[in-house]
């Protein structure tokens, strides 16, 4: 498990179209190019970027607290939030499924087959 750096920070809002970009405090950014799990209110939703009905769900994320931001063995990336929400990307095997960027030049890219890439000083 890679911790990413962010868990603490906040989300400030997001972007949807044919990708779902996060931004939050202290310079992070978390883009999502393929489809995701969202949990919210305690119900699972199947998100896809670019698809009808995603992004007003995404709104209730704003304003919350990240408690885990992490990726796994597999390229999987989760953050959960103190409310109790939590957004899954999982890898793709043919195409970058996600990307975190934060201050300093950090980036951290989910590549095809879940290879992960990092840059920056971590």
């Amino acid at each position: 498990m890679m911790d990413l750096g962010f868990a603490g920070q906040r989300i400030l809002g997001h972007e949807f179209g044919y990708t779902i970009a996060f931004m939050l405090t202290g310079d992070y950014e978390v883009r999502i190019e393929s489809p995701m799990r969202l949990r919210v209110r305690g119900a699972d939703h199947d998100i896809e970027p670019g698809a009808d009905g995603g992004e007003a769900l995404l709104d209730a994320l704003t304003g919350g607290e990240v408690t885990v931001a992490s990726a796994d063995s597999e390229g999987a990336l989760r953050i959960d939030l103190s409310d109790g929400s939590r957004v899954l990307a999982l890898a793709d095997p043919r195409f970058e499924a996600w990307t975190v960027a934060g201050p300093g030049g950090f980036k951290v890219v989910s590549g095809p087959g879940g290879e992960l890439a990092v840059w920056g000083a971590r």
